[in-house]
């Protein structure tokens, strides 16, 4: 198997993880989460989302947690849509910008209320001027796997759309399984295919698990060289505007998984289920996560035990 010996991950939990929820958490335990994450070893984490409150009332909060985590030593990215939500990331002092735009104009326009080729124009721009500020940028593409509204996506518009962004640019492209319907087979073609024609971009996939194929998926990206790779803490996630979509792959089911594979994430497993633990218990409600339920079931049996004893 043609595997690395290390990847990167980015953790999207308290952006893309949060967004969804049927609850608001508090500011400042979003800023506890940010700060537990960032003491597991994580380097990259995305924070919060420049959107219009109004859309994800989730993150309304988004000023005041990236400056209230912008001491922390790792670079804190934000999700931006537009120039509006980019002028406001920019004031807040974060290190870098998730630039996230729809591969098909259905999802495009419930999402960011213009078909493809607008938000692409625009995101062209605000990346260069970016860049140009001396922040990190990314590009998060939606639907490429598949759309809720216009089914399969072809390689060729994943493929066009990629061409017109390198020729701009871009150097770190996101390639989204947005309602969790690739297979295995589907994710290393088009991740080899790119890897080939664009050889000096680094690549990253961000997998949900709607169908439970986000490990496996996973894997076959890192087959065909993919090495960047988007996570949440706890399975959580979601997409207002992607209908039937759950979690993103769980953190932890990750961080175990490589770890088992001599696979190295730089990622202390112990402090992230902490992490996770602390997000269970405001939530009220189990998390998404197969190695945090499987501790929890484990506990759960040695109290038992214990008081039977």
């Amino acid at each position: 198997m043609n595997l690395p010996s290390d990847i990167n991950i980015v953790e999207v939990g308290p952006r893309d993880g949060l967004q969804n929820e049927s609850r608001f958490l508090a500011t400042p335990n979003k800023i506890r989460l940010i700060e537990r994450l960032a003491a597991t070893g994580l380097r990259e984490i995305e924070i919060t989302s420049f959107t219009h409150p109004k859309w994800i009332p989730n993150l309304a909060d988004a000023e005041e947690v990236a400056t209230a985590v912008r001491h922390l030593d790792l670079t804190t990215f934000a999700l931006v849509p537009n120039r509006r939500g980019l002028d406001r990331a920019l004031s807040t002092g974060l290190k870098g910008v998730t630039f996230v735009f729809s591969a098909t104009d259905g999802h495009n326009l419930r999402n960011l209320n213009r078909p493809t080729e607008e938000s692409l124009r625009e995101i062209i721009g605000l990346e260069a001027e970016t860049r140009a500020a001396g922040l990190k940028t990314r590009i998060s593409l939606s639907v490429v796997f598949g759309c809720p509204f216009e089914g399969k996506v072809s390689a060729e518009r994943i493929i066009s759309i990629c061409e017109r962004l390198v020729q701009a640019g871009s150097t770190r492209i996101g390639l989204c399984d947005t309602i969790g319907v690739a297979n295995p087979v589907q994710v290393n073609e088009l991740t080899s295919r790119l890897a080939e024609q664009f050889p000096g971009i680094t690549l990253e996939l961000h997998l949900h698990n709607t169908r439970g194929r986000a490990l496996a998926n996973m894997l076959a990206g890192m087959q065909a060289g993919i090495r960047h790779f988007d996570t949440a803490v706890g399975g959580l996630g979601g997409c207002p505007y992607a209908p039937g979509a759950t979690g993103n792959v769980a953190t932890e089911d990750v961080v175990a998984m490589l770890t088992a594979m001599g696979i190295s994430t730089r990622v202390d497993e112990e402090k992230l289920l902490a992490a996770a633990d602390l997000l269970a218990d405001w939530r009220d409600t189990p998390l998404d996560s197969s190695i945090w339920r499987s501790r929890r079931m484990s506990e759960c049996r040695q109290d038992d035990a214990s008081a039977g004893a």
